[in-house]
């Protein structure tokens, strides 16, 4: 689907040496994948399902199938993590055969494979530590009616392999490709059902919300087709919900879906997006996985960060097109200048404020209860952020002769003021009054939130990826969520003068407009969210936490320069230009 403007338009080239993007998904016709041969079912794959004749024929079909069918499939998958890597083997290391009954037009009902994986790499490469969950389903060519038919074109663009039992001939697909298996694990969810696998159980489990968001009318609602991203599958049911199948699962709880239940049937936060279920696999050493999760689907009018990014781009063009002095304008009057936006922005602050207030709900479950903040977590806080201030001096030492004008200068005085920036960071006191720690979402930007109807919905809230389990699951100050949407505003700045084509001269031109334009936005949305939070147990004075605040931003602004440093050399700017607006004066 593409979108046009009036008196828009796009322009397509073909070309044969260009790099393919980030997104692209190659799909191999099924005619061009390995074929399996299945002599008994899914049985074929499992020694110990087989009559004892075929045992040798088990363990050749289920070698063929782990070091061959497998890896060439996922080393294909946007959502497989080491990307251009080979692999050797596609390790089985538990699985479940889930058969719901139903018979084809032929009498088969071969069901569906789900399968737990570990990935090994060429031979001496070191394993990877994740598990990767891959459910997979059977359709075959001669089916005689048109459902079978249908199931058998829909596997067949997702093919992992063709098939082949006596005369039958089929192929084997991603099950999130079969909407027979999305509906029934939709079902599967409403009846609570489990499933019995060689070293533990996989549990589909609804929420308290399951009934009515699900309705009692859902097998008449269109599945879509599987949509990839990053590290999970998305399949739709019309625009009611939409379930989400996690690839890379790790040990532990999964915190869209903990968090997603408490802000759904506790503290009833209304602009989250609703949990209805979760498939969840429990080993028998009591360790938990989430697999899937079902939540509400929400029409929208894009992420924060895309509709900030072209509204940024827009005015900055317009500004550009009316000359510098008009710019120069218009930078004193920003509130006039971007009153809309702005009554956005601090809706967005509004909307954050009770989220926080949402997340101190008083609960019984010790995840979740509030705790005060202490003087002894602001030292805690300040040692750890004095380490990795530390650390990413080093590190941007260490890449100075790779930064050039500007960028080069800035990383200069950014060193240059390097002990001034770490006496700062010890003399951060706590705040004074009552504050509370809390749960919070701990990986909140622009990109995080969702512009619904001229209001925000609050997404993903799965935290910094770059911290474990455990350490997203701690009680921290919200105001880390208030610095990380006030960095979000800076990058936006930063890309909308990039978006846009200009001269140098132009956008030196352009700079202080945008800068206006972020100030006021910060402003705005500090305003929607000290509205939001007052009189709550939060802070018993939010002015009393604006030295707490500056300093999270500056650790944000850290670890976007070591981010930066490591991924995206031509980005490095950004965060240095934080940090010399954080150093003190």
């Amino acid at each position: 689907m593409l979108t046009l403007p009036k008196h828009g338009f796009y322009w397509f080239e073909a070309s044969t040496d260009a790099v393919e993007p980030s997104w692209h998904q190659p799909m191999l016709p099924a005619e061009d994948r390995p074929v399996l041969v299945l002599f008994d079912g899914w049985n074929s794959i499992f020694r110990d399902q087989v009559v004892p004749w075929r045992i040798g024929l088990a363990v050749k079909t289920r070698a063929q199938f782990e070091t061959d069918t497998l890896p060439r499939h996922i080393e294909q998958q946007r959502w497989y993590a080491a990307k251009g890597t080979s692999l050797a083997r596609a390790r089985l290391v538990d699985h479940a055969l889930w058969d719901d009954g139903e018979r084809d037009s032929m009498g088969k009902a071969d069901g569906w494979l789900l399968p737990l994986l570990e990935l090994d790499g060429p031979q001496g490469a070191e394993r990877e530590a994740s598990t990767y969950f891959v459910p997979l389903s059977l359709a075959w060519e001669d089916a005689n009616t048109e459902g079978d038919e249908e199931r058998y074109r829909s596997l067949g663009t997702a093919a992992i392999a063709r098939i082949r039992q006596q005369a039958a001939v089929g192929v084997m697909g991603d099950a999130f490709a079969d909407e027979h298996f999305c509906r029934a694990v939709v079902a599967a969810m409403g009846q609570r059902r489990e499933l019995r696998t060689a070293n533990g159980t996989l549990r589909f489990l609804p929420t308290s919300a399951y009934e009515e968001m699900a309705g009692p009318d859902l097998y008449r609602v269109p599945v879509g087709r599987p949509l990839a991203q990053s590290s999970n599958t998305i399949v739709t049911f019309g625009e009611r919900l939409f379930l989400k199948g996690y690839r890379r699962v790790r040990p532990g709880v999964n915190l869209e879906f903990e968090v997603g239940r408490f802000l759904t049937e506790v503290a009833h936060f209304a602009h989250c997006v609703p949990v209805a279920g979760v498939i969840e696999y429990r080993g028998h050493d009591g360790g938990v996985m989430t697999l899937g999760l079902l939540q509400a689907y929400l029409s929208n009018q894009g992420d924060g960060w895309g509709y900030t990014l072209a509204y940024l781009q827009r005015v900055l063009d317009l500004q550009r097109t009316q000359g510098a002095a008009h710019s120069q304008a218009e930078t004193s009057q920003a509130e006039e200048a971007h009153g809309a936006y702005l009554a956005l922005a601090e809706t967005l602050g509004r909307r954050t404020g009770e989220l926080h207030r949402a997340f101190a709900t008083p609960s019984d479950d010790p995840a979740f209860r509030p705790a005060p903040l202490t003087g002894s977590d602001v030292a805690t806080w300040r040692d750890k952020i004095s380490a990795e201030a530390a650390q990413t001096f080093a590190l941007l030492e260490k890449a100075l002769p790779r930064l050039e004008g500007t960028t080069l200068a800035d990383a200069q005085a950014v060193l240059a003021g390097q002990r001034s920036l770490l006496e700062h960071i010890a003399r951060t006191a706590a705040p004074t009054g009552r504050a509370l720690k809390t749960r919070i979402h701990g990986d909140y930007h622009l990109a995080q939130v969702l512009l619904v109807r001229n209001d925000f919905v609050v997404i993903d809230f799965e935290g910094e990826p770059g911290r474990s389990f455990d350490e997203r699951r701690e009680r921290q100050s919200p105001l880390r969520d208030v610095a990380g949407m006030l960095r979000s505003f800076g990058y936006a700045r930063a890309g909308g003068l990039r978006g846009i084509s200009a001269s140098p001269d132009e956008l030196a031109q352009l700079a202080p407009f945008a800068a206006a334009w972020e100030s006021a936005a910060r402003a705005a949305f500090l305003r929607g969210y000290t509205g939001a939070v007052q009189g709550s147990a939060l802070y018993e004075s939010f002015d009393s936490q604006r030295s707490l605040l500056a300093l999270f931003e500056l650790e944000k602004a850290l670890y976007e320069l070591r981010y930066e440093l490591n991924n995206r050399p031509d980005w490095v700017g950004i965060p240095l230009a934080g940090i010399l607006g954080l150093l003190p004066r």
